[in-house]
C-alpha cells in the first residue's frame, strides 16, 4: 500500500501503484506559501508497458496519464538537471522520524535516468490528479 493520499486515482487506471519507471516529469512547481507550504508539485506523465513489440521493435504502452503529485511542507534537499526530457528512473518513498525532521514522515527520492531528479522530505503526499494524455510524439 501506498502512503500518497488519494492513490486511487492511480489504483484505478493501472490496477495497481504504478512503478513511475521511464516516466517522465513534464512540470515542477514550487510554493512557499498557503496552509500546505512550502510544497512541491510535479507533473509526471506516468504509463504502462505492454508485451506487445511493434514493427520497429519497440514496447507498447498504454494508460498514459498526466499525474500531478503534491508534496506539502517539505525540505528540498535536491533538484537538478530539469531539461527538455525527465525521465524518471524510480520513485522511492521512505519512512522518517517526525520528531527528529520538524514533523515530516516521508523521504522521497525520484532518481533519474535522463535529466531531473530531486529528494525532499515531507509531511503528506497527495494524488492530486490524473489525467488522460496524448504524449507528444
Amino acid at each position: 500500500m501506498t502512503p500518497f493520499e488519494n492513490a486511487e486515482r492511480l489504483i484505478s487506471v493501472f490496477g495497481r501503484w504504478p512503478s513511475f519507471h521511464d516516466a517522465e516529469i513534464v512540470r515542477i512547481a514550487l510554493e512557499r506559501g498557503g496552509p500546505d507550504g512550502p510544497s512541491l508539485a510535479a507533473q509526471i506523465h506516468v504509463f504502462a508497458m505492454t508485451p506487445e513489440v511493434d514493427a520497429r521493435g519497440y514496447y507498447g504502452s498504454k494508460n498514459h496519464t498526466l499525474t500531478t503529485l503534491r508534496f506539502c511542507r517539505i525540505r528540498l534537499r535536491e533538484l537538478t538537471d530539469f531539461n527538455h526530457q525527465n525521465v524518471i528512473f524510480d520513485l522511492e518513498v521512505s519512512e522518517i522520524d517526525p520528531p527528529s525532521n520538524e514533523g515530516r514522515r516521508f523521504h522521497v527520492e525520484v532518481g533519474t535516468s535522463y535529466g531531473c531528479a530531486f529528494g525532499l522530505d515531507c509531511v503528506r503526499m497527495i494524488v492530486d490528479d490524473v489525467q488522460p494524455y496524448d504524449s507528444p510524439p
